[in-house]
């Protein structure tokens, strides 16, 4: 096992004395808890929402998680607008093209001004830049050589 690893023994030290759960503060939210609500838990049960980065304990605890996972980003929202295809020279089409596209893009049917329209898309494009991704569906803007 690798070193300062957490392990149930670690987990067993944090039980509450009445109890016999470890409180746990959730990170990530879940179907029943939301980010910051505590919960306690079984020392095997807290082990393993520790390692899955679901939850961290409320007190100390010197080990890390088994596996650091990276969690991609699953804001639904985020996917819905990488999802929407934005033309090359939307700046061209006619301003009622614009604020449609800008009202799929913002997920609302808010009635938006050419101008405003305009902001959104360009927001998502920059949004899309930093993200890496290409302007459309999910591409990126890698070039790839064989």
């Amino acid at each position: 096992m690798a070193k300062n690893v957490a392990t149930v023994d670690d987990f067993e030290k944090l039980k509450n004395p009445d109890t016999g759960l470890v409180p746990m503060s959730f990170l990530v939210p879940t179907i029943t808890e939301r980010v910051g609500d505590i919960r306690g838990a079984e020392p095997y049960t807290a082990l393993r929402w520790y390692n899955d980065g679901l939850a961290e304990p409320t007190a100390k605890l010197n080990a890390a998680p088994a596996q650091q996972q990276q969690r991609a980003s699953t804001d639904p929202d985020v996917e819905r607008k990488a999802a929407i295809e934005i033309p090359t020279a939307w700046n061209d089409d006619h301003h009622l093209q614009r604020i449609a596209l800008a009202k799929k893009i913002a997920g609302s049917d808010a009635s938006l001004t050419a101008d405003q329209a305009d902001k959104v898309i360009a927001d998502e494009l920059a949004r899309r830049q930093v993200a890496g991704t290409g302007p459309n569906a999910l591409t990126t803007q890698q070039t790839v050589t064989r």
